[in-house]
């Protein structure tokens, strides 16, 4: 082939690919302007060129090019020729530069992609897609990258979700270039939700212009969960509230009700007996949801310590009997009670395991219609023992069984609330159950199929089993004390005087710190009953200032409060006080602590 001509030049010079010629040796003979750009050398002819070159036939390859400004890329073709009568080559040389690092990025997307745990996607402008990363292939169910081709992008979506993905969404990506939404992804295998921040941008090309959109998306449904789990919360703490508040005001009505009897003048005996016994129905009834509400409280602190024992099951079913009894009669039911012929031995709280069987038995009167069938039987199998307790009663829905045991849970949430409470018998009763290592569970098969509950306690070895002494209930000493009542609520303390005075005790009374201290200084009493909720100068400093004199140091001191927290128990302790009960004090505890010679060990209960 001879040289190129001067109108061969000017054709060749006009193209954007390099066009060489070079000899065996790779010395360049001729070369157009493209070529001299691309290696940028100018003049290139007469230089040498490390190209690699096969002698014998048409070659095609990239190859590295080395140019000032950097590392380039070409696609090279090259044919053997003859030019001038020597032998060598002719090469066209296209740049290739911006594909190569095009195909770099990409790779380092896609090793990216592949490494990532969260959901990366590619589609067309049309919306089809044609990459998702195994991460994503996993999360939603796809199980290769043809099923992924093969899917239009609305399938990824719910049907509900997809007007507004494809009508919404989506046009808002074209126009602003990128967005995101939280929206719930369709599983393909099982179709469920799996909640996803769905980040869309777009892919665009060396002059800008979108030639794709990709997707980063991370799932979500654990914290959609958690969102979910704290609304649903904070529903039952609003119920809570509301059912606190209904359950506080009816037995208010009746005492405010027997309260305004009382006062007129005409009241004869019966009436008056009967106003007695609705208040003290009714302040029982408060007590029991104000203890109930300590006892949530202890419990989800770890402040209820258990004083455990040898305990004969026999003792617990029968002071739960003896608890639940006037309930279960007074709806007149049938109730059994079943014992293995041999005693049966756990190590745990008499008071509390009672206490948990009575909960048990009363939501068993409470929920079967009067005249009903209750049956409390006790097992024991290999070293477990069942405490089950079974009713005909109104039974409870097989859905509702899961939640049953969880803190203010409401089977009921009619607006009659007909048999109240407030929704924390039954998340006592686990609690305090897996605080002896046991188990409880519910049973029933619906609606007017009655129920049964089945604790399961570990039992303890005969050989570990030692007498039980139980002290028979301590009673104040004979004869008469002399007691200092300190209370600013003046009925409050007025009332426990009478009270101590009917029990033949000597009685003064103060309504303020000051006042309190002035009297014990000038009587002596043996003890004070002091509350600690003082205004001016509160129940501690004051027992502090009568500890300080001399004349007082041996003085029974005893706490009421309102508050039962342990740590306003061990304020008390160490402000000097010899005793703590939690108000409404029940007056039977409260002479037995008149005779109590020091502070004991824990809270009571």
């Amino acid at each position: 082939m001879a040289a190129p001509s001067s109108k061969l030049d000017l054709i060749l010079d006009t193209i954007t690919d390099g066009v060489l010629v070079v000899n065996t040796q790779g010395v360049v003979l001729y070369a157009n302007q493209a070529a001299e750009v691309l290696l940028a050398r100018s003049p290139i002819i007469g230089q040498s060129l490390a190209i690699p070159l096969n002698p014998d036939k048409n070659s095609h390859q990239d190859i590295n090019l080395i140019r000032p400004n950097g590392l380039a890329w070409a696609e090279m073709r090259s044919s053997p020729l003859e030019w001038d009568g020597q032998p060598g080559y002719v090469i066209a040389l296209r740049d290739i530069t911006e594909r190569k690092h095009m195909e770099l990025e990409r790779q380092k997307f896609v090793s990216l992609a592949e490494n990532s745990m969260e959901f990366i996607g590619m589609c067309d402008m049309n919306f089809n897609p044609f990459y998702i990363n195994e991460a994503g292939m996993r999360l939603i169910g796809l199980d290769n990258m043809e099923q992924c081709v093969q899917t239009p992008i609305q399938a990824f979506f719910f049907p509900e979700d997809q007007r507004f993905i494809l009508d919404e969404f989506f046009p808002r990506v074209v126009r602003e270039g990128h967005a995101d939404v939280e929206i719930r992804f369709r599983h393909f295998k099982t179709g469920a939700p799996i909640w996803m921040i769905y980040n869309v941008f777009f892919i665009k090309d060396n002059t800008g212009e979108p030639v794709g959109i990709a997707t980063v998306s991370r799932d979500i449904s654990e914290r959609k969960q958690a969102e979910a789990a704290l609304r649903e919360a904070d529903q039952r703490k609003d119920e809570f509230l509301a059912m606190l508040a209904h359950e506080l005001r009816n037995p208010l009505a009746p005492i405010s009700n027997a309260v305004q009897i009382m006062k007129r003048s005409s009241l004869d005996e019966t009436r008056q007996a009967w106003c007695y016994n609705v208040i003290g129905r009714q302040v029982e009834h408060l007590v029991r949801l104000v203890d109930d509400l300590l006892d949530v409280s202890r419990i989800s602190r770890g402040k209820i310590e258990l004083k455990k024992e040898p305990l004969a099951v026999a003792a617990i079913v029968q002071r739960a009997v003896e608890t639940s009894q006037p309930l279960i009669e007074a709806r007149r039911h049938a109730f059994t009670v079943h014992l293995p012929p041999e005693p049966v031995y756990v190590e745990g709280d008499l008071v509390r395991l009672s206490q948990v069987v009575s909960n048990l038995l009363n939501n068993a009167a409470k929920y079967t219609d009067a005249g009903g069938c209750i049956s409390l039987s006790v097992e024991q199998a290999d070293n477990k023992v069942f405490i089950r307790v079974r009713d005909n009663g109104r039974g409870i829905d097989p859905s509702a069984l899961p939640g049953l045991f969880q803190l203010f849970y409401q089977v009921d949430r009619t607006i009659d609330r007909a048999e109240g409470g407030l929704g924390i018998g039954l998340s006592l009763v686990k609690s305090l159950v897996t605080m002896h290592g046991g188990e409880v569970g519910a049973y029933s098969e619906g609606r007017g199929q009655g129920s049964e509950f089945v604790i399961r306690l570990p039992c303890l070895r005969e050989s570990l089993v030692c007498p039980v002494l139980y002290p028979a209930d301590s009673k104040p000493d004979e004869g008469s004390l002399r007691i200092l009542v300190v209370d600013d609520n003046r009925d409050a303390a007025q009332s426990l005087s009478l009270l101590l005075s009917s029990e033949g005790h000597e009685v003064l009374l103060a309504y303020d710190g000051y006042t309190a201290l002035e009297a014990a200084l000038a009587e002596r009493p043996q003890v004070v009953l002091l509350d600690i909720g003082l205004p001016g100068m509160d129940g501690y400093a004051v027992a502090r200032a009568l500890r300080q004199h001399p004349a007082l140091k041996m003085t029974h001191l005893i706490a009421l409060s309102g508050y039962g927290r342990q740590v306003d128990y061990e304020q008390a302790r160490t402000a000097g006080f010899n005793g703590y009960l939690t108000k409404p004090v029940d007056f039977d505890e409260l002479l037995c602590a008149l005779t109590q010679p020091s502070f004991p060990d824990r809270i009571p209960g």
